[in-house]
């Protein structure tokens, strides 16, 4: 039998399965199971990526991602966070490092086979005898699996009164919460906002995100209470694994989230740290009023148009009036002054503006410094600071997002977006193959980032295809046009980037002035020289 011991898991060829360290198999996607096996097959050497792709997908045209999505999940499965045992080869391929045991002469792994097989033996034999004495027949054997978790926008029954509540805000609240736990992988929640309103079954939307589970429910406000009513969803076979209603209060809000965090964990087979449960039990908000108005900037945040975010502001400069103390509240009044001014989508702010958009964030961890989605939004305001210091602390807050949140991807992005703005490519590609590989569907945001990590490493081809994707799903973002125009240009379209260029600027006036950020960085070098080069070519064009 031809086995392989790795990071104490053994891979049996001729069976072509994976075994834990107690003898259980583990489970692999197919594709997964064939990547890890074809690496088996040629421990200690570099597999190529195209020999991968014949062999695992042989006749069929795949992507990069596919692969990469196979590779992040048998790391997974291996524990293999510090990726010892399947080590990538830039721009080559993968090759499979086993245990020290394996690497021993052969008569001695043989010998090793032959202690193993008696002792399974043995213990076959102990097992049969005491299984002959058991009158109830053999126990019952459960396997706990990680589940994957897609919050759905709760439906908000209200809609029409005053002050009522934003069903993709409270998605996001819940996501966040069950994000804590290290034993569960959520679904962007940037994603499922895009599900709203489609009318999908269960069933379809886990076979679109791949979630195994689904949070729904519905939502109402009366009066100073919030109905909630919540339950969650096998998408395999539509059957409710857990239910509950809850009618608190502002004040009761922060004990009902512990309650109904908890109770969905332990539905899943996942518990909940102590350090989480504190966490879950965040200050309350001074009235629902306050929480409302946040939830509904959360959701026109996400949104990120320009009108959706001058709404968000006004939103939660309002909600911080009413309650100084809400640490939401300035997390997502800092994040969104900070894309108002990059996006220079409003007047009434500057690049002067940005230390105070840093301020309202550290605010925010200084009132609860164990929100996740606060480190995250510091990281992703600071690293507009545009200095060494500041990437590298953009970095530092990532991490620590992803420490308080490790089962949500947008926390990995965000570390992806930090780490490549501090020079550090191949880690940030590394991190966003991690975001990805838990769903197939993906925000539109992810799409920017993807073009940007493409372009850095001079993929020009596929940097104009997610630039592209991007452009489409988020027409206001000027980023993602420049990047697509940059992008013709290098694969040789300069014509066709030519020709698009009055419509672009026509459709987004900013493009006209538009320059690319982090500063000096070599894409944004790019970037800005082919900016300029369309901009002085369409002036010549107009004079004559």
């Amino acid at each position: 039998m031809a086995c392989l011991r790795l990071n104490g898991y053994t891979l049996d060829l001729d069976r072509a399965q994976l075994f834990d360290r107690h003898g259980q198999a583990v489970e692999l996607r197919p594709q997964a199971l064939a990547v890890l096996l074809e690496l088996g097959r040629r421990p200690g050497e570099l597999v190529t990526k195209l020999d991968l792709g014949a062999r695992v997908w042989p006749g069929v045209s795949v992507t990069d991602d596919s692969l990469v999505q196979c590779v992040v999940e048998i790391r997974r499965a291996l524990g293999d966070s510090r990726q010892q045992v399947v080590r990538t080869m830039p721009r080559r391929g993968y090759l499979l490092i086993v245990d020290a045991v394996d690497t021993a002469p052969r008569d001695m792994r043989r010998f090793y086979r032959l202690a193993a097989a008696l002792a399974m033996l043995a213990v076959a034999i102990v097992l049969v005898w005491q299984l002959l004495l058991l009158v109830a027949g053999p126990p019952k054997v459960h396997n706990r699996m990680v589940a994957d978790v897609a919050v759905l926008p709760l439906r908000v029954l209200n809609t029409s009164q005053e002050g009522s509540l934003d069903g993709n805000g409270l998605a996001y609240m819940i996501a966040s919460g069950l994000a804590r736990n290290p034993d569960l992988r959520i679904v962007s929640t940037l994603a499922t906002t895009e599900l709203s309103g489609k009318n999908l079954s269960p069933v379809q939307i886990g076979a679109m995100t791949h979630a195994r589970y689904l949070v729904d429910g519905s939502a109402e406000r009366r009066g100073d209470r919030l109905q909630l009513h919540v339950q969650l969803i096998d998408s395999g076979n539509n059957r409710i694994v857990w239910s509950g209603r809850f009618e608190p209060t502002a004040q009761d809000l922060p004990d009902v989230t512990e309650t109904l965090i908890s109770r969905i964990s332990a539905s899943l087979g996942a518990t909940v740290r102590e350090s989480d449960r504190a966490a879950l039990r965040s200050r309350a908000p001074a009235s629902l009023d306050v929480h409302a108005r946040v939830l509904r900037a959360i959701a026109l945040s996400m949104a990120a148009s320009p009108e959706g975010l001058r709404q968000a502001r006004q939103e939660l400069e309002l909600a911080v009036r009413l309650d100084p103390n809400y640490a939401p509240a300035w997390a997502c009044l800092g994040l969104v002054k900070k894309k108002l001014i990059f996006g220079n989508h409003d007047p009434g702010l500057s690049r002067q503006d940005l230390l105070q958009a840093i301020a309202d964030v550290k605010h925010a961890i200084a009132l609860d410094p164990l929100l996740a989605s606060s480190w995250r939004s510091l990281s992703l305001t600071i690293e507009s600071g545009q200095t060494p210091e500041s990437a590298e602390s953009a970095v530092s807050a990532a991490e620590r997002a992803i420490e308080l949140g490790p089962g949500d991807p947008d926390n990995w992005v965000v570390l992806a977006h930090a780490l490549h703005n501090a020079g550090r490519t191949q880690a940030a590609i590394e991190a966003f193959e991690k975001a990805i590989s838990w769903s197939p569907l993906r925000p539109p945001q992810y799409a920017s980032l993807a073009a940007r990590l493409r372009y850095s490493v001079q993929d020009y081809e596929n940097a104009q295809r997610f630039a592209r994707e991007c452009m489409d799903r988020t027409p206001a973002m000027g980023f993602c046009k420049a990047v697509w125009l940059s992008s013709l240009i290098r694969t040789g379209h300069a014509v066709e980037a030519e020709a698009e260029w009055p419509a672009l600027v026509a459709a987004a006036p900013s493009l006209q002035t538009y320059q690319m950020t982090p500063r000096n960085t070599p894409m944004a070098l790019s970037v800005d020289e082919d900016l300029n080069r369309l901009r002085t070519n369409n002036t010549r064009a107009m004079a004559q």
